[in-house]
C-alpha cells in the first residue's frame, strides 16, 4: 500500500530542522556517489510549462512534477514499488528555506543578520526557516507594500518579528547575508549597494529570461556555489548571464556538496554566492523523511496504487 500524504500532513510531518538535516544528508551522499541528481525537464504547451526533475538517494527514486503552482511527488522504493504520493508545495518552501540556511552555514559561516528580498510565500518561508533554525536579526524588503503588509501579518501571527527596510541598498549594509527569492525578469542587485565581505543566496531565477543581480556582482565575488554545475549553467540566469558577458569565471564555481563533504576551503574574506535553481535530489531527500516519518507516526491515507495490470482482475 502506498501512503497518500495531504498539504496538511506534510506541514505536520516536516520541520525546517528535519529538511535542513535531510538535505545536509543528500549532499554528502552525493559527494560520495550514492545518491544522484537528474537535470529538470520542462514541457510546454498553450502557455503552460510542467516541470519534472528527479533524483535517488540510498534505497529510494522519486520525482516532484509541477504545473501553474500544482505540485505533486512521487516515491518508489528501488524495487520498484510505489510508496508515496504527496501534495509538495509546502514540501517545497521548508526545502528551500532550509537550503539557503544550510549554505549560508557552510559558506558564510558566521553571520548576526539576514536580509531577505521578496515577499510571496517562498519569501515567507525565508523567513520562517532563519527565524527557526538561527538566532539572526531579519530585514525583508519587498517592492509591494501589499506584500509587505500581508507577509508582516503572516509572520506576527507566527510570533516572528522582522525589520522592513525602504530599499535594496538599505537592507544590503544592513545585512550579512542577503537572499534574493523574487520572479524578477531584470537584474537589480548592484555591486554597489554591497558590503565587502558578503555572502549572498541568489534564489529566484531558474530559466535563463530571469536574473536577479547584475553580471558585475558575479564578477566581484571570489566564489560561487551551485547544487549541480551541468544544471545550472542551462538554467541560473544570473550566471548564463555573466557568462555570455565575459564576466563568469568557471574557476570560481564549485558544488555545494563538495563544500558540504570539506574537500573544497571557502575564501571568506570577500563576496560569496549560493546560486540556487532547485533540483530534483533535495525533493527526493525530503521525501524519504516524509514517507519513513508517516510511516512511524501513522499518518497519511493508505491508497492501493500498484501501477502494474493483472488479468485476474479483470470481470468477466
Amino acid at each position: 500500500m502506498a501512503i497518500l500524504l495531504r498539504e496538511e500532513d506534510v506541514n505536520q510531518l516536516l520541520t525546517y530542522r528535519d529538511a535542513y538535516n535531510s538535505l545536509s544528508d543528500a549532499f554528502l551522499m552525493l559527494d560520495k556517489k550514492v545518491a544522484v541528481n537528474t537535470k529538470r525537464v520542462r514541457t510546454s504547451l498553450s502557455g503552460a510549462t510542467l516541470s519534472y526533475q528527479a533524483g535517488g538517494i540510498g534505497e529510494y527514486l522519486g520525482f516532484k512534477t509541477f504545473v501553474m503552482g500544482s505540485f505533486i511527488s512521487l516515491l518508489f522504493s528501488n524495487s520498484g514499488e510505489l510508496l508515496l504520493v504527496a501534495e509538495s508545495d509546502r514540501l517545497t518552501q521548508i526545502r528551500t528555506g532550509a537550503l539557503a540556511v544550510l549554505a549560508s552555514d557552510y559558506i558564510k559561516r558566521d553571520y548576526s543578520s539576514v536580509g531577505i528580498i521578496g515577499l510571496g510565500k517562498q519569501g515567507i518561508a525565508q523567513v520562517e526557516a532563519f527565524s527557526n533554525l538561527k538566532s539572526v536579526t531579519i530585514n525583508v524588503f519587498s517592492r509591494s507594500p501589499e506584500r509587505v503588509t500581508k507577509a508582516l501579518s503572516v509572520l506576527k501571527n507566527q510570533g516572528i518579528e522582522v525589520n522592513p527596510k525602504k530599499s535594496y541598498k538599505d537592507l544590503c549594509q544592513d545585512s550579512d547575508v542577503v537572499v534574493t527569492i523574487t520572479s524578477s525578469k531584470d537584474p537589480f542587485l548592484k555591486l554597489d549597494f554591497l558590503r565587502r565581505s558578503q555572502h549572498l543566496n541568489l534564489m529566484g531565477s531558474n530559466i535563463e529570461e530571469r536574473v536577479e543581480a547584475f553580471p558585475d556582482v558575479i564578477k566581484a565575488s571570489n566564489m560561487i556555489v551551485v547544487e549541480d554545475l551541468e544544471q545550472a549553467m542551462e538554467e541560473a540566469g544570473d550566471l548564463i548571464l555573466a557568462n555570455k558577458m565575459k564576466m563568469l569565471d568557471l574557476n570560481k564555481v564549485f558544488s555545494l556538496s563538495s563544500i558540504i563533504a570539506g574537500r573544497v576551503n571557502v575564501n571568506r574574506e570577500g563576496i560569496t554566492i549560493f546560486k540556487s535553481v532547485g533540483i530534483g535530489l533535495e525533493d527526493v531527500a525530503l521525501l524519504k523523511f516524509i514517507y519513513e516519518e508517516s510511516k512511524r507516526r501513522g499518518l497519511g491515507t493508505e491508497v492501493e496504487l500498484k501501477g502494474r495490470w493483472r488479468p485476474e482482475l479483470v470481470r468477466k
